[in-house]
């Protein structure tokens, strides 16, 4: 097995190169058995789904094989949406689950979600390590189950839809999967939308499934303002993230998002606990705290982040890359992203107010968004940084470095993969943070050798 296909989260890699389905059956063996030790079950039940990518039916079928052959009994929840399956693992009791995804990678790659029960996420550092090629056989049988109804209505049950007849909303969907949930919401829910790309492609013939690059979402922001939609959103090819656009077609800062969903949250769960990730802006944090909630910060990842959540019992979380979490009732924590479109189009109907003037006053800082720099010694480059701000108000360590001055704010954290260093700054104006980013664009870059 190449090793190299396991990742910090889940497991990805090239299709046949670095995953086939040889790969597939050794990854479902695995899984299975290891389950079965960490949960002392002579059997296991194990929620299958899968994206709509075009080698993900053999993917699928030869990990069924798998994990079939070490004792596990198989639900299979059809075509899934990464949410969707989190969802069903935790709705349906199950010990655990897979989801054959390659999230928002370009359509040569596949992969591996692979979640405990409740939907915990294994990770790196919790399991994926210990996943190795094992091999085991035993019966088992292998079911279908259509949850997705149960899906929409618990969202619906969990965030009341207000009056939505005077909205109008592009949304992408990428030839992704995720399309399956939006339709089934815009049927119980009536809403007007303007659909892109609603049509499951796994080849993504109109743009690659990651709605963080501007080229991929180029089309939305354009059908936004041409057809004079209230907003747009752009959901990458598994579904988990979600991005916001304005009326006017810009794109709406996920960790500001993060910080009016808290608000709207808060005013009916006073007192709740709130994360955000570390590269969050300062707004997020303060409005936590203003709305009477409590700020509680995390390390990038959504393994990280749950982790977070279910240690400390919090009611919702965002990231910056647009993946936003939810204590889903009683099933677990894991992203929900029809609940936080639900809340920002319910706040829209209610104050019948544009987007960007919704997002105006969350507007207090001037950030760099995330800025990556290529270098070959990681570490010499963070120790420069820590040195040469080591008089700052505050210095965490949580991910990567944090250094904090009153007016200004500094993270960078290493890639897990790459040789890359991701920086995010903010100032309290424009002309500070243009100034630190020069200042540490040299002082990372310089003497390194590319």
């Amino acid at each position: 097995m190449n090793t190299s296909i396991f990742k910090a989260y889940d497991i990805r890699g090239i299709v046949p190169s670095e995953i086939n389905a040889q790969t597939a059956v050794h990854i479902g063996r695995a899984f299975a058995t290891f389950l079965r030790r960490e949960t002392g079950k002579k059997r296991i039940a194990i929620a299958v789904g899968q994206d709509n990518r075009v080698h993900s039916p053999e993917l699928f079928s030869a990990l069924v094989s798998g994990l079939v052959s070490a004792g596990a009994d198989v639900v299979d929840i059809g075509l899934a949406s990464t949410p969707f399956f989190y969802f069903a693992v935790s709705h349906l009791r199950l010990d655990g689950g897979i989801n054959v995804t390659a999230s928002h990678n370009p359509p040569e790659y596949n992969g591996f979600k692979c979640v405990r029960k409740n939907a915990e996420p294994i990770g790196v550092e919790t399991g994926l390590r210990e996943i190795q090629a094992l091999f085991e056989k035993s019966s088992a049988r292998v079911s279908v189950r259509n949850v997705m109804d149960e899906y929409i209505q618990k969202n619906l049950k969990l965030a009341p839809v207000g009056d939505w007849s005077g909205l109008r909303v592009a949304i992408d969907t990428g030839n992704g999967v995720s399309a399956l949930m939006i339709k089934d919401l815009i049927a119980a829910t009536g809403l007007a939308v303007i659909p892109l790309y609603f049509e499951l492609d796994g080849t993504f013939p109109n743009h690659m499934p990651n709605p963080l690059k501007e080229e991929n979402i180029a089309a939305l922001k354009k059908t936004v303002v041409d057809e004079k939609c209230s907003c747009g959103i752009a959901l990458d090819a598994d579904g988990d993230r979600s991005i916001f656009i304005n009326e006017k077609g810009d794109v709406v800062p996920s960790d500001l998002l993060t910080a009016l969903v808290a608000g709207l949250l808060l005013k009916k769960n006073p007192g709740e606990k709130i994360c955000y990730d570390a590269t969050s802006s300062w707004t997020t944090r303060e409005v936590i705290k203003e709305c009477g909630g409590v700020p509680i910060i995390s390390r990038v990842g959504h393994s990280f982040i749950k982790e977070t959540m279910r240690n400390e019992h919090i009611l919702f979380a965002g990231e910056r890359s647009g993946h936003f979490y939810f204590r889903f009732s009683n099933l677990g924590y894991f992203e929900a992203p029809l609940l936080v479109m639900i809340a920002v189009l319910n706040h829209m109907a209610e104050t019948n107010q544009p987007l960007s003037t919704i997002m105006a006053p969350l507007q207090r800082y001037f950030a760099t968004g995330e800025i990556n720099f290529e270098v070959h010694d990681k570490s010499a480059a963070m120790k420069k940084v820590e040195e040469r701000y080591a008089d700052a108000k505050s210095v965490s360590y949580l991910d990567g470095i944090t250094v904090e001055y009153d007016d200004w704010w500094l993270n960078l954290r290493p890639s897990n993969t790459e040789p890359l260093l991701r920086l995010n700054l903010e100032a309290r104006t424009a002309e500070l943070r243009d100034s630190k980013l020069r200042e540490l664009t040299v002082l990372i870059t310089k003497n390194q050798e590319l």
